[in-house]
This record gives structure tokens, sequence and C-alpha cells, in this order.
């Protein structure tokens, strides 16, 4: 499955990684949220429905120009920065056919993203 990614006017697009969160998130696409950044690898939103990483293969190192999954918070991640989250295990979720790093690295604290089905 593919997903539309639009930040800032600027459209990107996600191969999804085939398991439950994915076709979870799938069936509340589109959804608008505000993304937060966390660091300098990272913005991230709770996503406003619940889902679970029960039967999702988990890792402790995400990339840039990924998009992840965190169960503690139940979050949506997009990477412009490779990062270690030891202890915390994450799920791969997708990854980016554009890269998104210039467009994210200098960006704001907040930002509004839309992650539709494309």
């Amino acid at each position: 499955m593919r997903f539309k990614i639009t930040i800032d006017g600027k459209v990107f697009h996600a191969n999804m990684v085939d398991n439950d969160i994915t076709k979870e998130i799938e069936k509340h696409l589109p959804f608008k949220a505000i993304y937060y950044r966390y660091t300098e690898h990272e913005y991230f939103t709770r996503l406003p429905f619940k889902t679970s990483d029960k039967n999702c293969k988990k890792e402790t190192f995400a990339r840039k120009n990924e998009i992840w999954y965190f169960g503690g918070w139940n979050t949506f991640t997009i990477l412009f920065g490779d990062c270690d989250t030891s202890p915390f295990e994450v799920v791969k979720l997708g990854e980016l056919e554009e890269d998104v790093v210039d467009n994210l690295k200098n960006n704001k604290e907040e930002i509004e993203i839309l992650v539709e089905k494309g």
C-alpha cells in the first residue's frame, strides 16, 4: 500500500509495510494532525485511534526517510535523521520515496501533516 503525505504543501509518497498497524491506519485515512518535533531526528503525532503492535516485528534502530510506530505513545513518526531507540522498540511502517530530510530538519517545532491514500 502507498500513502501520500503532505507537509507544508509539499507532497511525499511512502511505500508502507503490510502489517496490522498500517492496515488500521489505512481504515482511518485521510487524517490531518499536528506533528511535534522531537530532538534532531523526528516529527511525531499520536494517532487519533487505537492500534496495536502485538503481531508486528519490533526494532531498536530507525532510519531517516522512514515512518515508524511507537506503541508506548501510540505514535506515527516521520524520521529526518537516524535514531537508536534502545531500550524502546519501534515498528517500521514504511519508507518515503522522496527525501524528506531538507523539508523537516529546519522546520518549526509543530507542523501540520496530512496523510492520505495514494
